[in-house]
């Protein structure tokens, strides 16, 4: 019994491991198909993306998830903010533009 347990476990963590491995790559992925990418087309990529994940199954489900992506939206945005004005050294002076 105890050498099944122990192989339960060595199977566990290789299936982590190459859960965490696939998530890495992905991520990889995605960072090579975003450098250098038109914001336009980033855009896209993401909410094709999102189309992907979201609930079907209500109203209810889909408005949650909705409200859920646009709060971290606006914390990746204000992280974004707060890096720029960190590199720029405080300067108050709007140098993107539109």
């Amino acid at each position: 019994m105890a050498n099944f347990k122990k192989t339960i476990a060595t199977a566990k963590a290789k299936v982590a491991k190459a859960e965490t491995e696939a998530f890495t790559a992905r991520l990889e992925a995605i960072d090579a198909i975003l450098q250098d990418a038109a914001p336009h087309d980033v855009m896209t990529l993401c909410a094709r993306a999102l189309a992907e994940v979201v609930p079907n199954c209500c109203e209810a489900h889909q408005d949650e998830f909705k409200a859920e992506f646009l709060r971290v939206l606006s914390d990746c945005v204000a992280i974004r903010q707060e890096q720029d004005e960190a590199e720029a050294g405080g300067d108050d002076a709007h140098t993107s533009v539109h």
